[in-house]
């Protein structure tokens, strides 16, 4: 073979070897990336477990308490976790309803409802309503729901 020939080919493996360098490159960063995404997903299913227990701790004692889903206390599941609402005061709600109507404000959700949050804490409950603003009017709608306003008379199907 001649020179050219002899260097053509150590060219071709020079490049073979850098592209399985390049390969083995890959592979070990994309190994790498899916062990940190499989212990994410891990750490992420772990505390979802751990708030899932917390809620249903939560809901057994608010049912233990206050009453039966539906009749006494109503349930409201978001993206931020479990909200539990009881029954206003019959007469609280009332007073409500006629000072608010049919439009009412936010604040005047937050007065109907801060008073019902059973779970999470005020607190906690306060700042989901920050960050997501319509989980305070579906759960005025839980509250208005137990006090014997039915879905429709509050917008809902």
């Amino acid at each position: 073979m001649s020179d050219y020939v002899v260097q053509a080919v150590d060219a071709e493996k020079e490049l073979e070897e850098q592209l399985d360098a390049k390969r083995a490159e890959l592979a070990t960063l994309q190994a790498g990336r899916e062990k940190s995404r499989r212990r994410a997903n891990l750490q992420e299913e772990i505390a979802e477990t751990e708030r899932k227990c917390k809620e249903e701790a939560a809901l057994s004692e608010a049912e233990g308490k206050y009453g039966p889903i539906g009749k006494r206390i109503a349930t409201l599941d978001t993206v931020d976790g479990l909200v539990i609402v009881k029954m206003g005061d019959g007469i609280k709600v009332r007073i409500w309803a006629d000072k608010h109507g049919a439009n009412p404000t936010t604040q005047a959700c937050r007065e109907l409802v801060r008073p019902c949050v059973v779970h999470p804490s005020v607190e906690v409950f306060d700042e989901m309503v920050k960050e997501r603003p319509m989980i305070l009017v579906s759960v005025a709608g839980k509250v208005l729901e137990l006090a014997g306003i039915g879905g429709k008379e509050i917008g809902g199907k």
